[in-house]
């Protein structure tokens, strides 16, 4: 039969049925019936969750944990309640309509679906993903629905008639259906399975850059294995898809090709270990320590608390200062101006005290104290000190050495020095400054 006149008689019995058994009087009363009775377990759900979430609460305050299994559920209290309480409430209703000797065609096969649902819904709900969750529990309730409705069989069959030639190859929906939840359960075990090797690696001595390096692989080969696997399961040949490799290839490269730049720049990162997580690095304006390293980017998170997206591509091809590529230790400069009137071997012994006292300041290599200069206003002294910790900061130890400096030159009576300037005058310009200083007075006095 064709799928056209399939379709026609389709819809022609559909409207038939519906005229049948929908629109009358009966049916819209059991109709109303089932709507009450979803329509009051979701304002009960509502109710009796905002209560269970303050038990929780109130549980977790006292210590004690919810049960394995509740905690992997990733539905709230609410939807919970509700999908254990609908359907009881629809099979209480048809039992009374039962004995009741009412109609209850409709609340029965409410009760049926939204079991189902119910049913689906909470096993789904155990998958983290909310996608993918969703999608397996709608997917099983449609075929669940379709088979209690007697039309899982004429559905198969219009599936199965409607094709797309692909050269000499036929492309049914029904192919690319089985296919799309094939590939879907494969993808979500390969993910599953990449999720254990990442944990594997976690626990291994490998160093943090060739963890990334390998969990990148293997989840890449999985995917791979993963929709090889699903097309191959569903009959596809890939000959069939050699006419479109080469405007593919050619879209892929011209439309991809900062992507894949950035992917290829990542795998090198990884593999040259240049950059690992935890390292503090600058690039241009921005500082601070690699978050994580991505497939196209690496996260770069700054004292402020801004957390930067650097393409890998930039990391490959710009200059990189890497203050922990091969020893975390790090040299600041700490520049500090005194009096010229100050003593300097006293200055430089009480700036090496004051940084050998700092708790972040390492004893070796030993701090050092030097005179860099004579400038117009002060004796110009620089501080080097050593730390090995880069992440937590450089200005807090510049600060904490000011701070420090500021108390013990004053207990020492040492000057901050301000900006001076000498003024130099000749005889003929002090004459002329007196006159005008005295003119101004005597203006000044003089009535209006």
């Amino acid at each position: 039969m064709p799928t056209a006149l399939l379709i026609k008689n389709m819809l022609l019995n559909a409207k038939t049925w519906s005229m049948t058994h929908i629109f009358t009087i009966l049916t819209l009363q059991q109709l109303i019936l089932v709507v009450g009775i979803m329509a009051a377990a979701s304002q009960l759900a509502g109710k009796l969750g905002v209560w269970i979430d303050a038990k929780v609460q109130q549980w977790r305050a006292r210590g004690i944990e919810i049960s394995l299994i509740a905690s992997r559920i990733h539905l709230t209290s609410r939807d919970i309640i509700f999908l254990l309480l609908s359907p009881v409430l629809l099979w209480i209703s048809v039992t009374v309509a039962g004995a009741a000797d009412w109609p209850l065609a409709i609340p029965k096969g409410a009760a049926i679906l939204v079991t189902a649902w119910a049913v689906i819904r909470l096993g789904s709900s155990l998958i983290k993903s909310n996608f993918w969750s969703r999608t397996l529990a709608i997917s099983m309730w449609t075929i669940a629905a379709l088979n209690l409705l007697g039309w899982l069989d004429a559905a198969i069959r219009m599936l199965d008639k409607a094709v797309i030639p692909l050269g000499e190859y036929r492309l049914s929906l029904l192919i690319l259906v089985e296919g799309a939840v094939l590939l879907a359960l494969l993808l979500w075990l390969a993910g599953l399975a990449a999720e254990g090797v990442e944990r594997a690696l976690a626990q291994s001595n490998l160093p943090p850059s060739q963890k990334v390096l390998f969990h990148k692989i293997a989840k890449i080969l999985l995917v791979a294995v993963a929709i090889l696997i699903g097309l191959n399961a569903v009959g596809i040949d890939f000959t069939t898809l050699a006419v479109f490799s080469g405007a593919l290839g050619i879209g892929i490269g011209f439309g991809l090709q900062k992507v894949f730049a950035n992917l290829m720049s990542g795998f090198i990162l990884l593999m040259d270990k240049s950059i690992k997580p935890g390292d503090v690095i600058a690039v241009g304006d921005t500082y601070g320590f690699v978050n994580r390293l991505g497939a196209r980017y690496v996260s770069i998170l700054t004292r402020d608390g801004k957390e930067h997206l650097i393409p890998n591509e930039i990391l490959i091809t710009e200059a990189v200062e890497n203050w922990t590529y091969s020893d975390d230790k790090i040299r600041i400069h700490v520049p500090v101006g005194v009096s010229h009137n100050a003593d300097v071997p006293q200055v430089k012994k009480l700036l090496l005290d004051i940084a050998q006292g700092l708790p972040r300041v390492l004893k070796y290599p030993h701090p050092v104290c030097l005179v860099k200069g004579f400038g117009e206003n002060s004796v110009d002294f620089e501080l080097r000190v050593w730390i090995e910790d880069a992440m937590n900061g450089v200005a807090n130890v510049r600060s904490a050495i000011y701070e420090e400096a500021w108390k013990v030159f004053k207990q020492h009576n040492i000057e901050i020095p301000f900006p001076q300037r000498d003024l130099n005058l000749n005889m003929a310009q002090m004459k002329q400054l007196i006159g005008m200083i005295k003119d101004e007075r005597i203006s000044s006095l003089r009535p209006e």
